[in-house]
């Protein structure tokens, strides 16, 4: 299908469009906090960028999955959507900062796409043996902080000093960092430029 639609194949890409629609509205209506009408104007940009993209050969699938290059494009209308109403986004604001510093076209979202991937299979790749992915416990982790956790509540919900829990987390982090340097991800690394 995708081959398909990379070929100018408009029916494929309303396939494509049917097939992955409901979690594209499901992840903006999370964001927009349930707003309807702001997550369809989203998904609606997200859409038209992902056919500029895909029907002008900008859309490299050797780079990403398809699923994770439109979760990059949303992911850059959602921070242009916060720029233009002067808001800031709930990210962390280092991980905001490297976000944007890719580039503020989402047309251009194919090196978020690639990293996404990559932090994807540093989240998931224990399972399969790949080194230096996280183990489970580190996963969760990382999900606690996602979700919020302050290293005080993750201290409270682990029985473990706050002090240990930065320890941890921090270590967690430096690993991500480290994988993602291994794959050319400069910008990874503390105080680094990312050459992607």
């Amino acid at each position: 299908m995708t081959q398909a639609a990379l070929g100018g194949d408009r029916s494929a890409f309303d396939r494509l469009h049917d097939r992955l629609g409901g979690g594209l509205k499901r992840l903006l209506l999370d964001r927009t906090g349930g707003r309807a009408d702001l997550a369809d104007e989203l998904a609606q940009r997200t859409w038209v960028i992902l056919w500029d993209a895909v029907s002008t050969g900008k859309y490299d699938p050797a780079r990403s999955a398809i699923t994770t290059f439109l979760y990059a494009i949303s992911h850059k209308v959602w921070l242009q959507h916060l720029r233009s109403a002067s808001r800031r986004p709930t990210a962390p604001a280092e991980a905001a900062a490297g976000i944007a510093a890719l580039s503020d076209d989402p047309a251009d979202a194919a090196g978020l796409a690639e990293l996404l991937s990559h932090v994807r299979e540093c989240m998931e790749g224990s399972e399969r043996g790949v080194p230096g992915a996280l183990n489970p416990e580190d996963r969760a982790l990382i999900r606690a902080v996602a979700a919020g956790h302050s290293d005080r509540s993750l201290a409270r919900l682990l029985g473990l000093a706050p002090s240990t829990v930065n320890v941890r987390k921090r270590a967690v982090f430096d690993k991500v960092r480290r994988f993602l340097a291994v794959r050319g991800y400069r910008g990874a690394e503390r105080g680094g430029e990312s050459e992607q």
